[in-house]
């Protein structure tokens, strides 16, 4: 296996967040240690108020820990601006929700269309018809959520 395909994608080292209301401090990520390498899946699982949703947060560059280290293909990204947060999730960040995260009114295609058109990518819609292609809707780019 190639050296580049075990460099960690997303690095985690002593993460923690601490949310404080009033005189309570409670500890909702304590010292949390992850690396994932390309094509490696990673399921994060436990009960509701355990710190999932934070976690990918923190993960993501949505949130900023409280204490730790958090890397994006090698790049601390604590200290990096709102903006370059931003661009940083547009073109390496991606989430699949357990539950569809889809305008309505917009059909398949033009919910996948519309952040590549946002983002100035190239060749957007033959590029949206490819992802759709990879997931198996190809044949599905007209219909609505609803209808998925």
């Amino acid at each position: 296996m190639p050296a580049e395909s075990t460099t960690p994608r997303l690095e985690l080292h002593q993460v923690t967040k601490r949310l404080r209301s009033g005189e309570r401090e409670l500890v909702v990520v304590d010292a949390v240690d992850l690396a994932v390498v390309p094509g490696e899946f990673l399921a994060i699982l436990g009960p509701s108020g355990s710190g999932k949703s934070t976690l990918l947060g923190l993960a993501a560059g949505l949130d900023r820990p409280t204490a730790g280290e958090v890397r994006i293909d090698g790049r601390p990204i604590q200290d990096l601006s709102e903006g370059e947060l931003a661009r940083l999730r547009r073109g390496r960040v991606g989430f699949v929700f357990q539950s569809f995260q889809l305008l309505a009114n917009l059909t398949a295609l033009e919910n996948v269309l519309l952040p590549l058109e946002l983002a100035g990518a190239a060749a957007p819609l033959e590029r949206a018809r490819r992802m759709l292609a990879e997931v198996g809707l190809a044949e599905r780019e007209h219909h609505y959520p609803a209808q998925l």
